[in-house]
């Protein structure tokens, strides 16, 4: 993630968690996070959605993060949890210690997914749960008129060390671990206005990371295709968002 600062990013993390927001709450919802003892955000980046984790249970909420500059952050603005530095891969807890374990746009980011999703599974209690919030599949992204930004945004990922295809592979990461697992998804299918209020925040984070993937001249003509059609009228964009829930057996 070394393309944007620490700053940038925590703009990027409130983004992400306003498209993902109606979605969080079912899954909330269904995981019983209101009645959970302890719980645990993998990959919690500024702590954007560990503080709204910590405002909905009763009970105690860690984040971790394998950067150290995002876990800096977490803990200078963050109220109600409480932050670790660590890898997904190998967590720092000992088995069954939460009810809950969490992640949300982070499963991509991470090049042995299925076995950081393992020890997610392994920290969980017996009976809790498992949550991938969200996790994108940019080969299922579809843009009208035709542009490449889908296919420039999943090479962009490739070469910051991010799998683009990780949404479709949640069911098997789960399964993998042992879970009682199920998947979801859900259309994130942005409407005229949602594009506008959008086109500057996409754009900008658009031009610092196709940077060497496009010439400046080719970004430009292609953000101007971009906004001719939202204000036309006929701009299409839809990106699929996966999520999954398992239960660790057990009681």
């Amino acid at each position: 993630m070394s393309l944007l600062t620490t700053a940038e990013w925590d703009v990027q993390f409130r983004r992400q968690a306003a498209w993902t927001h109606s979605v969080r709450s079912h899954l909330y919802r269904r995981v019983n996070l209101h009645f959970a003892a302890n719980v645990l955000d993998v990959g919690c980046g500024t702590g954007i959605i560990t503080e709204e984790i910590a405002e909905q249970t009763r009970g105690s909420v860690v984040g971790l993060d394998i950067d150290p500059a995002m876990v800096a952050w977490a803990q200078e603005h963050g109220r109600r949890a409480t932050y670790h530095l660590g890898d997904a891969r190998d967590l720092p807890f000992p088995g069954a210690s939460f009810d809950v374990v969490l992640c949300h746009f982070v499963l991509l980011w991470i090049d042995e997914a299925a076995r950081a999703v393992r020890e997610m599974a392994r920290v969980a209690r017996p009976g809790g749960a498992v949550v991938a919030c969200a996790e994108p599949d940019y080969g299922g992204r579809i843009d009208w008129p035709v542009l490449p930004l889908g296919r420039l945004q999943a090479e962009a990922l490739r070469r910051e060390g991010a799998d683009p295809l990780a949404g479709r592979q949640l069911k098997g990461w789960f399964a993998g671990a042992g879970l009682q697992t199920e998947v979801g998804v859900y259309p994130c299918l942005w409407d005229d206005a949602a594009l506008r209020a959008e086109f500057a925040g996409e754009w900008r984070l658009m031009e610092r990371t196709l940077a060497g993937l496009a010439s400046p001249a080719e970004l430009a003509r292609l953000q101007a295709e971009d906004w001719a059609a939202i204000e036309a009228g006929a701009r299409t964009v839809f990106m699929p968002m996966f999520y999954a829930v398992g239960w660790k057996n057990g009681c």
